[in-house]
């Protein structure tokens, strides 16, 4: 946990999200985060009992009900995720290098507002949602990422991430992508 906290702060991670969030939130998604790395992806319910153990952020008790309201409010607050993903953006500097990722995951989930019939990878039928992630080549970190209906066409992606970027202030971003984007048509809107 020593060696999490002393990334979250080198990489500003950590004043990243306490400036986005509420103490108390910002201080719970940094222990989570932190329990998620240490423990190689453990399950929630075990945080409680692992954080006797080990210093997190968050000095309560992260209960099932502490970490369920926590990801029920930040899931509504949109404002603090863009906040942070503006924080993230600001530490790039000029003439960024970003990575742009999407991909489609499938779900079961009656639930999900975005999942949509679309192009399936898997073949199974299912509704999927589409994620587009930004990442930022020279400190291989995500900047940012957003959930869109599987239905979308991939230039209306990459329109609605233009938009995104144009939020962020950033500076003739250089964009790669995979091999799924180089159609004239998508090389044409990234123009």
């Amino acid at each position: 946990t020593d060696i999490l906290a002393w990334i979250g702060k080198a990489a500003g991670i950590d004043d990243d999200v306490l400036s986005s969030f509420s103490e108390g939130d910002g201080t719970k998604i940094l222990s989570i985060a932190r329990y998620w790395v240490g423990s190689g992806g453990n399950t929630l319910p075990r945080l409680e009992s692992w954080q006797v153990m080990h210093s997190l952020p968050y000095r309560e008790p992260i209960t099932e009900d502490v970490y369920g309201d926590l990801f029920k409010d930040v899931g509504r607050n949109e404002d603090g995720v863009q906040s942070y993903f503006s924080s993230r953006a600001a530490r790039l500097g000029k003439s960024p290098v970003l990575a742009f990722d999407s991909t489609t995951i499938s779900t079961y989930s009656e639930n999900q507002s975005e999942a949509r019939r679309g192009f399936n990878k898997d073949g199974d039928g299912l509704n999927v949602i589409k994620l587009l992630t930004l990442y930022s080549v020279k400190s291989r970190e995500p900047l940012a990422f957003s959930k869109q209906p599987g239905n979308v066409p991939d230039v209306i992606s990459i329109e609605n991430t233009l938009a995104q970027l144009k939020c962020f202030g950033l500076e003739n971003p250089l964009i790669i992508t995979d091999n799924g984007y180089y159609s004239q048509k998508n090389m044409m809107e990234f123009a």
